[in-house]
């Protein structure tokens, strides 16, 4: 019975939590967070992938003004340490399907029986005596003592669409150096309209090379990327439901 108060007292104590939040709020559009070092951030984890044996870098041609991918005569204007920022171009038009039609069908027999028991038979299974073949005749013939069939199928089908599609440039920073060179990067973006305010979010690992002369670089070369959009304000509010019903859809085993 204390069970079953707690889990009736739980949407209201959870709706609580946050009924103070959306009072002072009444009346006044989200505001957006303040800008802040990402490394700072609880959540904020450095990145830790497999790297190279450390090798000896070639030696620069110190005769040579140019830079291998420079811009600019004298500097490299491609981001490449931390703290610089790149453009991200953000365009994805993936559509995946998976069409699958298993069809199984399996197949066994097993008979077992005691041709003769040095005469046992005829006494235990009241058996008929054996024929001129060596086969025993009747419906209780001994060859026939364990018999069994098995004929297991099975036949499905189904199918799996998901198309998604993202176009859009964004500007990111990189936070880490990897000790390969490799470069994580990572970009927010928020956007107040009305009552609501739509959050972008990106992050991922890459190599310097692929970086443009004009400082920009496309998703396609970008290892271990995300991507999240997500929104908050009254829009989002509406459509999430209130609290208690969201506490109930995952509580509830049907």
């Amino acid at each position: 019975m204390t069970r079953l108060k707690c889990i009736i007292l739980l949407p209201f104590l959870l709706s609580g939590c946050n009924l103070a939040e959306r009072l002072s709020r009444i009346g006044d559009p989200p505001g957006l967070s303040h800008i802040q070092d990402p490394t700072l951030l609880p959540s904020y984890q450095p990145v830790s992938m497999p790297m190279p044996d450390p090798t000896q870098a070639p030696r620069a041609d110190s005769n040579s003004l140019w830079q291998t991918g420079s811009k600019a005569f004298f500097k490299d204007q491609r981001a490449n340490k931390v703290g610089d920022i790149l453009t991200v171009s953000i365009d994805m038009d993936q559509e995946q399907k998976i069409e699958m039609t298993p069809s199984i069908t399996q197949q066994s027999n097993l008979a077992a029986g005691l041709t003769n028991l040095y005469g046992m038979r005829l006494r235990t299974f009241a058996v008929k005596p054996p024929t001129t073949t060596g086969q025993d005749v009747g419906a209780n013939g001994a060859n026939n003592l364990l018999k069994a069939d098995s004929n297991p199928s099975l036949n499905g089908s189904g199918s799996y669409t998901v198309k998604d599609k993202l176009k859009f440039n964004m500007a990111a920073t990189v936070i880490q150096i990897l000790p390969n060179g490799s470069m994580v990067i990572e970009g927010r973006q928020e956007l107040g309209l009305v009552n609501e305010v739509r959050e972008i979010y990106m992050t991922g690992v890459i190599r310097r090379e692929d970086i443009s002369s004009s400082n920009t670089i496309t998703t396609p070369k970008i290892a271990q990327l995300r991507i999240g959009y997500r929104g908050r304000g009254d829009l989002t509010d509406n459509m999430n439901g209130p609290l208690a019903h969201q506490v109930i859809n995952k509580l509830s085993p049907f």
